[in-house]
């Protein structure tokens, strides 16, 4: 299992858990990441924020919560 800032853009992966606070937990999960959701990764470049791409949304994950989000690289 990686966290979400190891993936490389373009591939997917499945959330399989996420470490932190109970105001990063409710933050993510109003916008549908949550365990099980399948995201694909659009961009990764070192030292600037993870974009995601999950159920019609791009969103931005800064490097601090990406390395939070445990996911499995999906097919």
């Amino acid at each position: 299992m990686a966290t979400l800032d190891k993936i490389s853009p373009g591939a997917q992966a499945r959330i399989q858990r996420v470490d932190g606070s109970v105001r990063l937990l409710t933050r993510l999960a109003s916008v549908g990441l949550v365990p099980g959701s399948i995201v694909r990764i659009e961009r990764n470049d070192a030292k600037r924020p993870v974009l995601v791409y999950e159920r019609d949304t791009m969103l931005a994950i800064n490097r601090e919560e990406s390395r939070r989000i445990h996911v499995e690289e999906v097919a």
